[in-house]
């Protein structure tokens, strides 16, 4: 169950107080993917929560106290306000204290390390998806951004032999929720780089299909 109390706060608008100090909050933003990370962690989980929505281009005061490198997601939760930041550092912790409806990590310790490896390492390939919100002209750094999602492509490719999804289970995992929401600012990149995106898609990044 989420809830969307506020919607783009800015610099100079209050703090929504928190009426209900069990629910854990979600600070997000409209387009950012690693926001949409922790909120498919949660919905994965059936975890109740709230979502309040600031302008990361303009953040109010009390959102910088809390995230002192203002970035989203960040949660608020716990009767005392406990503050976390970074998406794999949220996901994980909610996977480990809030069982909720399943587990989406493997109990195998190496599978875990290998797993985080894999999505830093595709964290770094997909640098280039910052200038769809940055680069006024993508066809500058497109060069540097093609070889880079090619490397993504040959990395997929060796993890998704024989599976569905990138976890290796039957439902999607931690694994899978980290990456979809970088997957799926791949179109507007290659069409804003002057390529069609479905058929770059088929041509140069099969994985990404």
């Amino acid at each position: 169950m989420m809830s969307h109390l506020a919607n783009n706060l800015k610099k100079g608008d209050p703090y929504p107080p928190r009426a209900n100090p069990g629910l854990l909050r979600v600070y997000s933003d409209h387009t950012s993917p690693f926001a949409q990370r922790v909120l498919m962690v949660l919905t994965a989980k059936d975890i109740p929560h709230e979502v309040i929505h600031v302008n990361i281009w303009d953040k109010p005061d009390w959102f910088v106290e809390r995230n002192p490198l203002g970035k989203v997601p960040t949660i608020e939760f716990g009767a005392d306000n406990k503050i976390l930041y970074e998406s794999l550092v949220i996901a994980d912790y909610l996977d480990e204290t809030l069982p909720g409806k399943r587990q989406l990590r493997s109990t195998d310790p190496y599978t875990r390390a290998s797993d985080r490896v894999f999505i830093e390492t595709i964290n770094e390939y997909f640098v280039g998806l910052k200038y769809v919100f940055t680069e006024p002209d993508l066809t500058r750094v497109w060069d540097s951004t093609r070889a880079a999602l090619k490397k993504a492509n040959d990395l997929l490719a060796k993890r998704r032999v024989g599976a569905k999804y990138l976890s290796g289970a039957e439902l999607p995992g931690l694994t899978d929720y980290m990456i979809a929401p970088l997957l799926h600012l791949l179109p507007l990149c290659v069409d804003l780089s002057g390529h069609k995106w479905d058929d770059y898609f088929r041509t140069e990044l099969p994985e990404f299909n």
